[in-house]
């Protein structure tokens, strides 16, 4: 029907009332991770805000999908069982994969993207959106350019 998953923040509890997404499309651990990544490129120095970082990666999921379809918001509860990839369980303040739950043992996962490739496709949409090169545009001009995965990966290493 799609690629599709559940994404849940901190623990999974089937009953819980919590925030879930849905995604309909690029629901494989590969595009997860993407979007991880991308998140944790965006949030910078805050990672580790919980509650701004969920904040992100819902808003780097939107940017990447655009339009009105194809990932929604609801609870935990009403999106179990809706996912072929089934339940991602995210780390708020490290934005890393930490579990994983119902999943449909016969769904051949996707994995035909590479983490820094998709995480640069969805940095460059970002860009797009929220860089403004307008010395007078002045508040709304504070976030620069983010950085490449690898540029990332590079100032990561270096700490």
């Amino acid at each position: 029907m799609g690629n599709r998953a559940v994404v849940v923040f901190d623990e999974f509890k089937p009953e819980s009332e919590a925030a879930a997404i849905y995604l309909h499309w690029n629901g494989g651990r590969d595009s997860i991770e993407g979007y991880l990544k991308a998140t944790r490129i965006l949030m910078g120095g805050r990672l580790g805000d919980g509650a701004y970082a969920r904040a992100r990666f819902f808003q780097v999921i939107g940017i990447f999908m655009g339009g009105n379809l194809s990932f929604g918001m609801d609870t935990t509860r009403a999106l179990c069982g809706q996912g072929d990839n089934g339940v991602f369980i995210i780390d708020s303040d490290t934005m890393t994969i930490k579990g994983r739950g119902e999943w449909d043992a016969e769904w051949e996962e996707q994995d035909e993207y590479d983490v820094n490739t998709f995480a640069n496709e969805i940095i460059k949409r970002i860009n797009a959106v929220y860089v403004v090169n307008d010395k007078d545009a002045g508040e709304y001009s504070k976030l620069g350019a983010l950085p490449t995965a690898e540029e990332y990966d590079a100032a990561q290493a270096a700490k």
